[in-house]
């Protein structure tokens, strides 16, 4: 039962952070790869504070805050740096700062992280904390449906086919990409808030490249402007690599198989989705 909730909890988490990086990348065409700086800047911020003894409603707003702070930051370099360097700057900054807190030992334990960070008592048992995870998850979907439904939703699309017809249009393009991208950090900071709920350790190894290239391969595959797609890319990204969990495999080779497995079949759907399923591309 407990693997069962921590694979539904997984998924919950990775449907919100999800969410925000399909409407900045998939969407809006936008090469945002600081989202996960957002997810651990929230979850260290969080945890700090707790080890400081300050009230936890105080410590999850200023966790939430945190993420939106640093999407403004980024949609400033955004309006500053063409698509591609920025792509090269949100990336650079996650390197960056893994680099910072696995150094910076005095106030986030560095390689050895931050242990036994608390959570509201109120989903102080697991079973409780996935179905707020669930909540919080529709919540973001629903609000990412009602964007896309939206004057704004369109705004987006049409940032992704043609920034300049957008401004002819007299919608300003940097203003629309600047919330896409405040919107994405901020569902990464939420997500990387209940993610740390649930495993109650914190350390550089959180988040990462490895969440990056994750959640990058769920919007590269949910291509289309709806919900439905997201979940279904989510739903199979989360899920592929515990297949070979049920196959009487050695120990040893597990984890290099499950790796070999999992980026065979990610080779197999990105290739599959971007040549049968992705419009071409039109002006609106």
């Amino acid at each position: 039962m407990g693997y069962i909730l921590t694979q539904i909890a997984r998924f919950w988490e990775t449907m919100v952070i999800g969410t925000g990086e399909h409407l900045s990348l998939s969407v809006a065409g936008i090469f945002f790869f600081g989202f996960p700086v957002a997810f651990s800047l929230s979850a260290y911020v969080f945890a700090i504070l707790m080890t400081q003894n300050i009230a936890m409603w105080l410590a999850v707003l200023a966790a939430i805050l945190s993420s939106v702070v640093v999407g403004v930051v980024f949609a400033i370099f955004y309006r500053r740096l063409s698509n591609d360097s920025f792509a090269v700057f949100t990336f650079a900054s996650v390197l960056a700062f893994i680099a910072l807190v696995s150094s910076w030992d005095s106030l986030t334990g560095g390689v050895l992280g931050i242990p036994g960070v608390p959570r509201p008592a109120f989903i102080s048992s697991f079973i409780s904390l996935v179905v707020f995870q669930g909540i919080i998850a529709v919540i973001f979907l629903i609000g990412e449906f009602f964007i896309l439904k939206s004057p704004f939703g369109r705004a987006l699309q049409a940032h992704k086919e043609s920034k300049i017809y957008l401004d002819s249009l007299g919608t300003n393009s940097y203003h629309v990409g600047s919330i896409a991208i405040i919107l994405a950090s901020l569902a990464s900071g939420v997500s990387g808030l209940v993610t740390i709920w649930r495993i109650q350790f914190l350390d550089p190894t959180l988040g990462g490249i490895t969440l990056l290239l994750q959640v990058l391969t769920i919007v590269i595959i949910a291509t289309k402007p709806d919900i439905g797609s997201i979940i279904i890319a989510t739903l199979i990204i989360v899920l592929l690599p515990e297949v070979l969990r049920f196959f009487p495999f050695p120990s040893s080779i597990v984890g290099d198989l499950r790796l070999l497995f999992y980026s065979i079949s990610l080779i197999f759907l990105v290739n599959r989705v971007s040549s049968k399923y992705t419009p071409e591309k039109r002006f609106v």
